[in-house]
C-alpha cells in the first residue's frame, strides 16, 4: 500500500492531528505535462479557480474566477506567474486516472481507523509560488496529501474562540465561503508543520487552518469525506443555525455524541426533506478570468 497511517491511527482519529507517508508524489500525472493534461480533461465550468491579494491576512478577500478558454497549459503558465489557486473538487469521479489514487487513500483512512468514509471528495489543488490560503476551516474531515512543492500549514484548536458558531453555521448553509476571522494571538494556540512531497495530515473536524505556499508551485490532493460522527455533527450545527435564525435561539455549540446533538440532527434530516430548495449558489460571485496578456495573469471583469 502507498499510504502508511501511524500505529494509533485508531484510537486518535477525529480527535488528534495524525500525520501519514505516502508515495504519490513520483506520478508523472502531477508534473506540469501530466497536470495540463488533467485540466482540458476536467469539466471546464467545474474548475474552482481563485486569486489571493499580496496583502497580510484578512486585508482583502479572495477572489473567484474563471477561465473558459485557455488550455491546460495556458492554466499552468497562470499558476506559475500569478497568485492562483485552482481545486478539481470531485477529480476521482470526472477523472478516471485520479479514481485509483482516491481508492487507496480512502482506503488506507479506513483500514487504519476503523470508520466508513462517505461523501468522498477528493480535489486536486494546484497554487503558486507564496499563495496564502486564508484562515478557515472546513465541514467535512480532511486529509491533505502533497505532492509538489513545500508549504506550512497552521492547525488551530476546536475553540469556540476561534471559530465563532455562528460563521460555522452560515458555512454549512452555504451563506457565506469557508473564512474566518483572524487575529495574529491566534497564532499562539497553533500547531505548525512543513509539508513536503511524500507528507500527508489530517486533523480533527472544524478544526481552523491557514496555509502558506514557499516559493515554489505546490500540488496537493485533499481528501474530503464523512465518518458517521462527522455527518451526525454537521447536521446538528444546521439545526443550530436554523434555532439561531429562525427562534432567536442561542444553541450551544455541537460537542460529542449525546442525545442533544442526535435530535438536532435527526430535526435536520426531516428539515431538509421537507424544505424546497432551490439550485444553490456560490457566495462568492465570478470576478475575473484567467489572462495571459497580463502580469498577474488576471483581468477583473467589472472594472
Amino acid at each position: 500500500m502507498s499510504v502508511h497511517w501511524p500505529d494509533q491511527s485508531k484510537s486518535a482519529f477525529g480527535h488528534e492531528i495524525l500525520r501519514a507517508s505516502h508515495a504519490f508524489e513520483g506520478s508523472n500525472l502531477f508534473d506540469d505535462d501530466g497536470l495540463a493534461h488533467l485540466l482540458d480533461a476536467y469539466p471546464r465550468q467545474s474548475l474552482d479557480i481563485w486569486t489571493f491579494g499580496s496583502n497580510r491576512e484578512g486585508e482583502n478577500p479572495a477572489l473567484r474566477g474563471r477561465a473558459p478558454k485557455l488550455s491546460g497549459k495556458d492554466i499552468m503558465e497562470a499558476v506559475k506567474h500569478g497568485r492562483i489557486w485552482l481545486n478539481l473538487r470531485r477529480a476521482q469521479l470526472e477523472l478516471d486516472a485520479l479514481k485509483p489514487i482516491a481508492d487507496e487513500i480512502f482506503g488506507s483512512i479506513e483500514a487504519a481507523t476503523g470508520q466508513r468514509t462517505r461523501k468522498r471528495d477528493m480535489g486536486l489543488l494546484i497554487s503558486s509560488p507564496n499563495v496564502h490560503i486564508h484562515y478557515h476551516l472546513d465541514i467535512p474531515m480532511v486529509a491533505l496529501f502533497q505532492l509538489r512543492g513545500k508549504k506550512r500549514i497552521w492547525l488551530y484548536p476546536t475553540d469556540e474562540a476561534y471559530a465563532p458558531p455562528s460563521y460555522i453555521e452560515d458555512i454549512v448553509h452555504m451563506i457565506r465561503e469557508e473564512d474566518l476571522p483572524y487575529r495574529h494571538a491566534f497564532d499562539r494556540g497553533a500547531r505548525v508543520f512543513d509539508l513536503l512531497p511524500g507528507m500527508a495530515v489530517t486533523w480533527p473536524q472544524l478544526a481552523p487552518h491557514r496555509i502558506q505556499n514557499a516559493n515554489c508551485v505546490n500540488v496537493s490532493l485533499s481528501c474530503e469525506f464523512m465518518t458517521m460522527k462527522s455527518w451526525v455533527n454537521a447536521n446538528a450545527i444546521y439545526t443550530n443555525a436554523f434555532l439561531r435564525k429562525n427562534l432567536r435561539l442561542t444553541p450551544k455549540a455541537v460537542n460529542g455524541l449525546g442525545p442533544a446533538t442526535l435530535g438536532k440532527a435527526a430535526f435536520a434530516r426531516v428539515h431538509k426533506a421537507c424544505t424546497r430548495r432551490g439550485p444553490r449558489t456560490a457566495p462568492t460571485p465570478v470576478s475575473f478570468e484567467l489572462d495571459m496578456n497580463s502580469e498577474a495573469c488576471t483581468r477583473l471583469l467589472y472594472a
